[in-house]
């Protein structure tokens, strides 16, 4: 009955950021065109699965488990769309080792946290799933930016 109640509130929760990660380009897009900050895009997905948080750190664990997984996919949709050539194989290459670079902050934090601070397991494994999850989101942003005119949908 646990598991169930669990999964119909992971569903719940993550519904809604599929469509908001889905939704980033558009917004990302306008922030590029008009120059304000494109990092706001990635904002709706954090608050949707920071909204229970503070009562079920495994949900929004989870929630942020599922946003990243949305994340990844649309790095690697997004370079799947690219032409060959280099300024695309550079932003290939930068979004590697952002997404590198990201995660070893992400497990400094975790280790940190491990190490210095009142934080208990559950809530310590929210911190770093949310680290991985922004820095994957964060990566998208790069890319996008990096990217966006070369993209042809972007005409």
């Amino acid at each position: 009955m646990r598991v169930m109640i669990c999964t119909a509130m992971l569903a719940a929760l993550c519904s809604p950021v599929a469509a908001q990660v889905a939704g980033a380009e558009a917004c990302l897009a306008a922030a590029l065109k008009d120059g304000s900050d494109p990092t706001l895009c990635v904002e709706p997905s954090d608050a949707a699965c920071m909204d229970s948080a503070p009562e079920t750190p495994a949900v929004s664990t989870a929630c942020f488990a599922e946003t990243r997984a949305q994340w990844g996919a649309a790095i690697g949709k997004r370079m799947q769309s690219l032409p060959d050539d280099t300024a695309t194989t550079v932003a290939r290459i930068e979004a590697k080792y952002d997404v590198l670079g990201g995660m070893v902050q992400c497990d400094r934090i975790e280790a940190l946290a491990k190490a210095a601070s009142d934080l208990d397991g559950p809530q310590i494994a929210l911190q770093k799933e949310r680290c991985l999850s922004r820095a994957t989101a964060l990566t998208y942003v790069r890319l996008f930016a990096r990217t966006h005119s070369a993209d042809p949908a972007s005409d």
